[in-house]
C-alpha cells in the first residue's frame, strides 16, 4: 500500500472509531444514565493504561526522556485534552452525538486546527483555503440554524462543542509537534492516562460524582477500547501525513456519527437518542463544511506531506 494511502486509511478509521464512540457516550449518558465524569475519566484511564503498556520499557523510557523541558509541554496537553474531552461529551449528552459531531470535529475542530497551523507550524493557507474556511463557517452555521423561525439554535451544549473543538485543536497542534520527538504509542498511552487523571481529580474536588454498579462499570471499561484504538490510530496520522490532512479526513466523523447514529434508531426506534433536530438542514451544512474541510487541504504543505517521527 502506498506510504499516504495507507496513513490517510488510518486516520479514516480513526473517525470511523469516534463515531462509533459519540454514540456508545450518548447511550451511557442519557440511557445508563452514568456521570459525565466517569465516562469521560475513566475510558480515558483504561486505554490509556492499554497503550502504556503495550510496550511498558518504552513507556518507561518516554516519561525519562520528557525531562524538565518536556513535562510541562506534556502536562498542558493533557490538560487541553481533558477538558475538550469533558466539554465534547457533556455537549453529546445534551445534543446528541450527530449535532455534536457535525458542530465539531466534522467542522469547526477542523478550521481551528488549520488555523493553528499555519500559525504554529508554518503551514501556509492560501486563497482557496480561506474560502474552505468560509464554508466550514457557513455548515456550523446552517447546522445551528433553525428553520422554523430562522434564527441560531445557540445552547449551552451547542457552546460547549465549539469551545471543546478550540481546545482540541490545540492539543492537535501540539501532539504534532511533540510527535517530531518523541514516539507515537506512548506519548498517546501517557497523554489518555494523565487526561483521564485531571478530569477525575476534577470532579472529586468539585462534583459529586455519582458511582454506577457493576454494569455501569463493565460498561466503563468497555468504553475504554474506543480512546486507545481512536487515538492511536488519530496520533499516527499526524507525523506522517501533517495536521491540516488529519484533520481534515477525520472531518467525516461528523457525517459518520449522525450515520451510526441513524443505524441505531432503525434498530432500536425506541432507544434515547437525540438526531439533529432538522436532519437535512444539518446535514446540508456537514456537507458544506466537509467541502469547506477539501477545499482546506488542496494545496497541502511539504513540510505536512514529508514529515515523519520515530515511531
Amino acid at each position: 500500500m502506498e506510504f499516504k494511502t495507507k496513513y490517510v486509511s488510518i486516520v479514516l478509521l480513526s473517525a470511523l472509531i469516534v463515531a462509533f464512540e459519540s454514540v456508545a457516550i450518548e447511550g451511557a449518558l442519557n440511557i445508563e444514565d452514568l456521570d459525565v465524569i466517569l465516562v469521560t475519566a475513566v475510558p480515558s484511564l483504561i486505554g490509556g493504561l492499554i497503550l502504556m503498556s503495550v510496550r511498558p520499557p518504552g513507556t518507561a523510557s518516554f516519561c525519562r526522556s520528557l525531562g524538565r523541558k518536556g513535562w510541562p509541554w506534556m502536562i498542558l496537553l493533557c490538560a487541553l485534552v481533558a477538558g475538550g474531552i469533558l466539554l465534547w461529551f457533556d455537549a453529546v449528552g445534551r445534543i446528541g452525538a450527530g449535532k455534536e459531531a457535525l458542530l465539531g470535529g466534522g467542522s469547526s475542530e477542523v478550521l481551528f486546527v488549520v488555523i493553528l497551523s499555519t500559525i504554529f507550524l508554518s503551514e501556509r493557507l492560501s486563497r482557496i483555503e480561506a474560502v474552505g474556511g468560509l464554508m466550514i463557517v457557513v455548515g456550523v452555521f446552517l447546522v445551528l440554524m433553525n428553520a422554523d423561525t430562522m434564527s441560531l439554535a445557540l445552547g449551552f451544549g451547542e457552546i460547549e462543542a465549539i469551545i471543546s473543538s478550540f481546545l482540541l485543536g490545540c492539543s492537535v497542534v501540539l501532539t504534532a509537534s511533540m510527535l517530531k520527538a518523541y514516539d507515537l504509542a506512548p506519548l498517546s498511552g501517557v497523554e489518555l492516562f494523565l487526561s483521564g487523571t485531571i478530569v477525575l481529580a476534577f470532579g472529586v474536588s468539585f462534583s459529586d460524582i455519582t458511582w454506577p454498579g457493576i454494569s455501569g462499570l463493565l460498561l466503563l471499561l468497555l468504553l475504554g477500547l474506543f480512546p486507545a484504538v481512536g487515538l492511536l490510530s488519530y496520533n499516527a496520522g499526524l507525523p506522517k501525513i501533517g495536521a491540516s490532512l488529519t484533520s481534515v479526513l477525520f472531518a467525516l466523523n461528523g457525517i459518520l456519527t449522525v450515520g451510526v447514529q441513524l443505524l441505531v434508531l432503525a434498530v432500536f426506534p425506541e432507544a434515547d437518542f437525540m438526531p439533529p433536530e432538522n436532519l437535512a438542514l444539518a446535514m446540508i451544512g456537514g456537507v458544506i463544511a466537509f467541502v469547506g474541510v477539501y477545499l482546506l487541504n488542496l494545496n497541502p504543505t511539504s513540510e505536512s506531506s514529508s514529515a515523519t517521527s520515530k515511531s
